[in-house]
C-alpha cells in the first residue's frame, strides 16, 4: 500500500492520503488480498490491475459501483459539473497502469530486499525510460492525452513568458499556437516543425494513389 500510494521512487494521488487509503483496506479483506500480491511477481497482470482500478475508484468516491477508472473519472467530473481541477480526478486507466507496473516494481524489490543475489530486471522493461543522458525517468502514460483535434485547441494565456508549470502547452508537450495569447515565447512552432508535420489526410491521399 506504501508504493501504490506514493513513496520516495513514486507519485502519489493528489488529496488521498494514505490514511483513507489504509482505512479502506482495513474494511475489505478482499483490498488486503489485493496488496499481498502487489510485487509478488515483475509483471503486473490485467486481473490485478482490475482490482487495483476498483481500489482507487473507492479511494475517490466510496460509494461508487464502478470498478472501472475512466467510468469513475467521468461520473465525479459530472458530479462536479466540471467544476474542478484535474488534480481532484483520479488518473485516467493509461496513467493509472503506469503508476501500477511502478508500483508493482518497487513492491518487489522491497519483498526481494532479504535475498542475498536478488534478480531484479530492469525498470526501463516496468514504466521507465531512459533520456538522452542516460538517466532513469518514469513514463507518465503511453497513449495520447487527447485527441488530436482537442489537442490542438488547447491554448495558454501566459502574459509574459511561457514556461512550466504555468502553460499549459509546455505541461502537454505541445508548441504554442496562434490562440495563444502570446505570440512570442520561445515554444512556438518553427518553420522546420511545420514543415515535418503531415495530416491524416495527406496520408489518405499518399496510400490511395499509390
Amino acid at each position: 500500500m506504501h508504493a501504490y500510494t506514493g513513496c520516495d521512487t513514486l507519485s502519489a494521488f493528489a488529496g488521498r492520503g494514505k490514511l483513507r487509503a489504509l482505512k479502506l483496506i482495513m474494511r475489505s479483506e478482499h483490498f488486503q488480498e489485493v496488496f499481498r500480491k502487489l510485487g509478488q511477481s515483475w509483471e503486473l497482470s490485467m486481473d490485478l490491475f482490475k482490482k487495483l482500478q476498483a481500489f482507487t475508484c473507492k479511494l475517490y468516491t466510496a460509494s461508487t459501483t464502478t470498478e472501472d477508472i475512466n467510468t469513475a473519472r467521468h461520473q465525479l467530473f459530472c458530479a462536479q459539473r466540471g467544476e474542478l481541477e484535474s488534480s481532484q480526478l483520479p488518473p485516467c486507466e493509461d496513467c493509472l497502469f503506469m503508476h501500477a507496473m511502478h508500483a508493482n516494481y518497487q513492491a518487489g524489490i522491497w519483498r526481494a530486499s532479504l535475498q542475498q543475489h536478488p534478480h531484479v530486471p530492469s525498470p526501463v522493461e516496468h514504466g521507465w525510460a531512459r533520456n538522452d543522458d542516460g538517466q532513469l525517468t518514469a513514463e507518465w502514460m503511453r497513449g495520447c492525452p487527447a485527441p488530436e483535434a482537442v489537442l490542438q485547441l488547447l491554448s495558454c494565456n501566459c502574459s509574459r513568458r511561457c514556461k512550466l508549470p504555468e502553460c499549459q502547452r509546455i505541461s502537454s508537450g505541445l508548441k504554442c499556437t496562434n490562440l495563444c495569447k502570446l505570440q512570442t515565447c520561445d515554444n512556438q512552432l518553427q518553420e522546420e516543425d511545420l514543415g515535418m508535420m503531415i495530416t491524416e489526410a495527406d496520408l489518405t491521399e499518399s496510400e490511395t494513389e499509390d
